[in-house]
């Protein structure tokens, strides 16, 4: 009788393994999905969202409508998705940025909503690196090169594209990492940030590639490192500032689909795997190189604790380096 039983319940258990991936299939969408962007159009948040609404409709069968609803630096519309019904039908894609500003203004977005508690992360579509960049008159080229200058001018500006942004948090880590004096600015955006160096108005930026690339391209901006773990595929060239021996500085730029907290399970897994599918094809991973973003991809159990990590470390980043906004 108990080998009875015992290959009864072995039986059942394989039957639930086979089954579950045809179980995470059993939602569709019954109407069209509002992704919304919390950001204004043009970022390269925004066309990722716009390359998504092109290919998901033939593998969901009802259409993608983006919304753009920016605001509070994306936490504005990441709380209009975070306040829709949990059924799928309303999404989000939003930039980590969202994980500093929850720290930084707590009640951006409306009152009561928390960045972690109220959305559920369904997978990191992308990253983008971030590079510092130098003006050619400065004559810096090297990581090594860009430590003795800021030694030798005693206090530097750079720009980034905002306060509490990941460029500016990479400044503040590299002001602490090699003991100088850099005086962060920030600027209203990539362009306006990667402007500012263009113009010769400050000698330094630390931006997202996808803003620096067409003018290192041409020769009007040097690239001195990128703040990375290890090199990016998108910029091979361009040596890491750990590899440099300037170790500590490790900050990413990133890009997670969000999905209203209590959305069920094989929901999100349908949306996961879809999106997955997308994001995989050379086509969508060619586009996004030339905007600057590496395509990641992953499970919603991943992205979650990207999301947590980044959330904490951040928290930590702000009473450490003392960061407000005015």
């Amino acid at each position: 009788m108990r080998a009875f039983l015992k290959q009864t319940l072995g039986v059942i258990a394989a039957a639930i393994v086979a089954a579950s991936p045809a179980l995470a299939q059993t939602w569709s969408p019954t109407k069209a999905i509002t992704l919304v962007v919390p950001v204004a159009p043009g970022s390269s948040n925004d066309l990722i969202a716009r390359i998504l609404a092109d290919k998901l409709p033939a593998r969901l069968g009802q259409p993608v409508i983006v919304e753009n609803r920016p605001g509070a630096s994306g936490m504005v519309g990441v709380a209009s998705m975070a306040r829709a019904a949990p059924d799928g039908h309303t999404i989000a894609i939003a930039p980590s940025d969202i994980y500093m500003v929850s720290h930084l203004t707590p009640k951006a977005g409306g009152a009561n909503f928390d960045v972690i508690k109220d959305v559920v992360p369904m997978l990191t579509a992308g990253t983008a690196p971030i590079l510092i960049v130098a003006q050619p008159s400065i004559n810096v080229k090297t990581p090594q090169e860009l430590v003795a200058y800021l030694r030798k001018e005693g206090q530097v500006s750079y720009s980034s594209p905002g306060t509490g942004s990941p460029m500016h948090i990479a400044g503040e880590l590299l002001k602490r990492r090699t003991d100088t004096q850099l005086n962060h600015v920030p600027y209203r955006g990539v362009l306006p940030a990667v402007n500012a160096v263009l113009a010769g108005e400050l000698p330094l930026g630390i931006v997202a590639l996808a803003g620096a690339a067409p003018f290192i391209a041409a020769g009007k901006l040097v690239p001195i490192a990128t703040v990375a773990g290890q090199r990016s595929e998108l910029a091979p060239n361009v040596p890491t500032l750990t590899e440099s021996g300037i170790p500590g500085v490790e900050v990413a730029v990133y890009f997670q689909m969000l999905a209203p907290a209590g959305t069920p399970a094989p929901v999100v897994q349908r949306l996961n795997t879809e999106i997955n599918a997308v994001l995989a094809s050379a086509e969508v991973k060619d586009k996004l190189r030339t905007m600057g973003v590496q395509v990641v991809g992953g499970s919603a159990a991943d992205a979650a604790a990207q999301a947590r990590d980044t959330y904490a470390r951040n928290g930590q980043l702000v009473k450490d380096l003392k960061i407000t906004v005015e």
